[in-house]
């Protein structure tokens, strides 16, 4: 019965120790634009993750994802999230500061969304449009006290996103 215990305990030490957790989170997302299919093999949705993570007081390897959903109009709302760490905005005010191609501060307002992990911009915020034509995309977020900020990089060129039929 010892020879027993004592096999099982090298088998479980073995499995805890084994270091192969499968893919984070992170990797799953990745850093290249991903779609999920709606009807008629159209796509209902494409994200991506940010290049870039950065280490918070909830995460080492807290990261940002783009979200691109077209609306029944054609138009497309686009959604900022937060992963590793809480989404912050004023909610009187909700907004976050993006760079496309490094030009000019992009002030994108919206709502934060449901799950409170990000910010969800309307169509009339033209967020889709800048990334649509952008190589690049950094979108400054709140990550710690005190409202400090991080900017996450996005590699958004070759967004594939067909216009939805109504």
């Amino acid at each position: 019965m010892r020879h027993l215990i004592a096999i099982a305990a090298v088998g479980l030490l073995a499995a805890c120790s084994s270091g192969d957790k499968g893919p984070t989170q992170r990797d799953t997302i990745g850093q290249t634009w991903k779609y999920e299919a709606g009807s008629g093999g159209k796509p209902k949705l494409a994200y991506i993750g940010s290049a870039n993570a950065v280490p918070t007081m909830t995460a080492a390897d807290t990261f940002a994802v783009l979200l691109v959903q077209p609306m029944d109009n054609g138009e497309k709302s686009v959604t900022v999230k937060l992963v590793g760490a809480p989404f912050q905005c004023d909610l009187s005010d909700c907004a976050v500061t993006a760079i496309a191609d490094g030009g000019r501060p992009l002030r994108w307002k919206g709502r934060m969304t449901d799950a409170k992990d990000g910010i969800e911009i309307m169509p009339s915020q033209n967020a889709y449009e800048a990334i649509a034509k952008a190589q690049t995309v950094s979108v400054n977020l709140v990550t710690g006290p005190k409202e400090q900020t991080a900017p996450f990089a996005f590699n958004v060129a070759g967004l594939d996103l067909k216009p939805s039929s109504s």
